[in-house]
Order: C-alpha cells, then structure tokens, then sequence
C-alpha cells in the first residue's frame, strides 16, 4: 500500500469500516450463564457503543473520500488548462471522425469494386502547392520544352488568347483543385491533399483523388506516353483526360451509392467567383479546354460503361479516343469502322521561307469553343458539329505584337463547311469590330487593329482556312499555300 493514493486508501478504510459494522449488527448473543443477567445487559450496551462508534468513522470518512475527489478534479482542471513542469498537457481525446483517413483502404476498395487487381499506392498528405508541384512535372513530360508557352503563343496570334502565358502551371492548379490530389510516377507515391478545407469552400474529393490516382497509375504510361516517344495533338491529350477523368468519376459515383461518402455541405456553385476554380488566373478560352474531361468525361463514361460495363472501359483504354469528337458522340468509339480524325496535308508548312514553330491538331471542341465566344451555342454548335480534321501552324513576327497564324480545316460535307465559314465570319467581325475590306461569297477579307485577316472555303468546298497574320505579305501569301 505504499504507492496507494490516498483517496484508494480512504475508500478501502470505508468499505472495512462499512463491513465491521454489518458483522456486528448481525452478530448472535451467545447465551450468558444463568447467574449472568447484568453481564448480558453490559454486553449489549458495548455493542451498541461499538456501532456507534464505526457510524462516525464511516461518516468521517466519507466525507475525506468526497473533499480528495473535490481536489483531484480541481488539480486535473488546472493541468489541463496551465500544464506543468515536466507534466504533459492533457489533450482532449480525438473523436472518431478526426481520425485519418484510410486512403490505401479506401483505394483497395475503390479498386475491388472496379475490378482491378492493384497493389495499394503508399499514399501521404500532401498540400495543394505541392500537388500542383507534382502536376506540374508531369505535363511538362507532356509539353516539353518551350511547347505549353508555343501552344498559348499560337492561340494568341489566332486571337483566342489575349496575350501570351504559360499554361502549363494554369492547367495545373485547374486540376490540382479538381482532383485534390494526384499519383506522382516519380516516387510512386498517391499525394493526396490534405489541407483544411476553408469555411464556405468546397472541400477536396478525395475519393475521386485516390480513384484518379489509382487509374493513373495502372493506365497513365498507356494513354500518356513521353513525349519523345510519342507527341500527342492538343485535341488528343484533351480526349485521353477525359477518358481516365470520366472513368474514376464514374467509379467514385457508383461506388458512393453503395458506400456513402460525406461531402461538404458549403461547395458554392462553379459560376460563383470566390470558387477556388475563378482564383486561378488564367484565360477563359484555355481554363475550358482544362475543364473539357470534367465537363464531357463522366458522361462519356457512363456510354461506355453501359455499353460492356467497366470491361468497355478497360478496353478503351487500349484504343482510346483519337479526338474530342469521339468523347462528344461515344458511339464513334464504339463503332467498329472508326475513322481516325483526317490528316490536313500541305505542299510545305513554309511561308515566304519562315518555318512554323508551332503545328497542332486542335479539335472540334476547340473549335466550338471559340465559336461559341460570338455566338450562340446552338450556331457554335453547328458550326462545328461536322469537323473531320484540322491543323493550326504558328510563325514568328519578332516585329509585331502578334505572331502570324495559319489554321486549315477540314469538313465532312460541304453544308458543314459553310457553317462553320458563317460562324467563324461572324466572330471575325465581331472580334475586331470592324466590316470587311472585300467580301464574296466563301471569302471574306479584313483589316483592323494592325492584323491582316483571310478567311476563305477551299479544296473543293470541304475546307476553310484562316488566315490571322500581322502583315498583308505573309496573309497573302498563306492564302495561296497549297
């Protein structure tokens, strides 16, 4: 008993003192002998006195029992509060949701359900500046090189972005607030973002980071491969986004209905500008093109998934979309004589001896995005509903604000040429506010604010190029380009 507390000590003399006295009220007097009537009466008198006694050593010391408890709790009040020297500070016990989540489990979960014999992806908590980070590296294996600021310089000359940018760090933030998370091949490690979610914000979906992570990983070096081995068009990297984006945001959805996921209850609508997507600087005519395999990619799922299921999906994944096109209307995909988008051949991309820096295959939902800048969804629409294959080339103009750009497309029929012809004239005249220098039919020629523009249906009725250059010469002479 020499370690024991006092209040352990008090309550073992209580509870002796308790059972004394319950052996002795209950005790039998023994017969005296029968000359011994007084003795009998002194010996009930001591018993009396004798309980007596242990009442008030039990009332003594019930109350020491409750004045030890009144001071422990104070002392435990102020070690929780003030702390001691050489104590530790008592620290409320966490409650079952402050737990960390199980991000490995809940993978393993994610890909049971999606039928996918993986290995768990050590996974960390990471914040949303290095996901970005991570992000980041990864499309710069896409674009290497100077080929993200190229791309931003071309759409620039065209028009569709005000000035030059590097998009590539946009573009990662964009998804970084997205995904909330992201699998980094490097050190193979899932990073998920574990930031407090800000009062008012949408909190990160971090079943669609692991579920994305998780798809990444098992089908990334497949649908993304460096770009030394083999470049991607824009409209191809778009497409191929919205195959694996659709994919984990169907599985995270379906598996969801049978495991329910809280969400935050603050998530303010994306139109709304204090929404973390609007804090992103960056053009509106690139931010959709980012968002597109958000927009698109859970719908193009869900065809492809009630098509064959998620053996439909595993097989995409082996040939996947070749354009934007195919992710707008699923069943191209699925149609067994699919056709690749058509090649746009010229005699030589050289202008007036100037080679192009720049040549990309945009796509139809790049072409509906910018024809839908002037005009209504359903004209934009039309205008690029046709699309069978197009080609933008960009050259320097060291000597003017803009660069020159070349921009050749192709149409399946010559109805949807002439849509897209009367949507793109359209934004021409209302982009530079000014009326044509000379206008025919299937020609339209324009001069205003230092820019020499041509727009014209060519090879045979089924293309239509653009012209956007900063000198009549090379506008002339791209007209006449082969």
């Amino acid at each position: 008993m020499k370690n024991a507390s006092p209040a352990l000590v008090l309550a073992l003399l209580l509870a002796a003192g308790l059972a004394a006295g319950l052996i002795l009220s209950q005790r039998k007097v023994s017969s005296p002998p029968a000359a011994g009537a007084g003795t009998e009466q002194e010996s009930a008198g001591d018993l009396r006195r004798q309980i007596a006694i242990l009442e008030g050593q039990v009332e003594y010391l019930q109350g020491q029992v409750g004045a030890l408890q009144d001071e422990n709790s104070q002392l435990l009040q102020k070690l929780g509060t003030l702390g001691m020297k050489g104590v530790a500070k008592l620290e409320p016990v966490p409650a079952p949701d402050d737990a960390p989540p199980d991000f490995v489990g809940l993978g393993l979960d994610l890909m049971k359900f999606r039928n996918i014999q993986a290995l768990p992806i050590p996974t960390t908590g990471a914040s949303r500046e290095n996901v970005e980070k991570a992000i980041l590296r990864w499309l710069r294996l896409q674009q290497p090189g100077d080929e993200g600021p190229k791309f931003a310089l071309a759409l620039t000359a065209l028009g569709w972005v005000e000035k030059p940018v590097d998009p590539l760090p946009l573009q990662a933030a964009v998804l970084a607030r997205q995904l909330g998370g992201w699998y980094d091949r490097e050190s193979g490690t899932l990073l998920v973002e574990d930031d407090k979610p800000v009062p008012g914000m949408p909190a990160p979906d971090r079943p669609m980071a692991v579920a994305f992570g998780q798809l990444l990983r098992e089908f990334g070096n497949v649908l993304f491969p460096d770009a030394a081995r083999s470049a991607l068009s824009t409209d191809e990297r778009i497409a191929r986004m919205a195959l694996i984006t659709g994919d984990a945001a169907l599985t995270r959805f379906l598996f969801s209905i049978r495991n329910p996921v809280p969400r935050s209850g603050n998530d303010l609508p994306v139109e709304d500008p204090d929404h973390p997507l609007n804090q992103v600087p960056m053009p509106v005519y690139l931010k959709e093109l980012a968002l597109f395999p958000f927009a698109r990619g859970f719908e193009f799922a869900q065809a492809l998934h009630g098509a064959g299921e998620f053996a439909q999906l595993n097989a995409a994944y082996s040939s996947p979309p070749a354009s934007c096109a195919e992710v707008i209307e699923p069943e191209r995909l699925l149609d067994a004589a699919r056709l690749p988008p058509a090649r746009v051949d010229l005699a030589s991309p050289e202008i007036g001896g100037e080679k192009p820096y720049f040549d990309d295959r945009l796509g139809r939902f790049a072409i509906f995005t910018a024809l839908r800048a002037y005009n209504s969804d359903e004209e934009a629409g039309l205008g690029a509903r046709g699309w069978k294959g197009d080609r933008l080339l960009a050259y320097a103009s060291p000597d003017h604000e803009r660069d020159h750009a070349l921009w050749q497309t192709l149409w399946l029929t010559r109805e949807d040429a002439l849509a897209f012809f009367k949507a793109m004239h359209a934004c021409l005249l209302q982009r530079y506010d000014a009326k044509p220098s000379s206008e025919e039919p299937g020609r339209t020629v324009l001069q205003a604010l230092n820019r020499h523009v041509r727009l014209m249906i060519n090879r045979d009725g089924l293309g239509v190029r653009l012209v956007d250059a900063a000198t009549a010469g090379f506008a002339d002479a791209a007209v006449q380009a082969p």
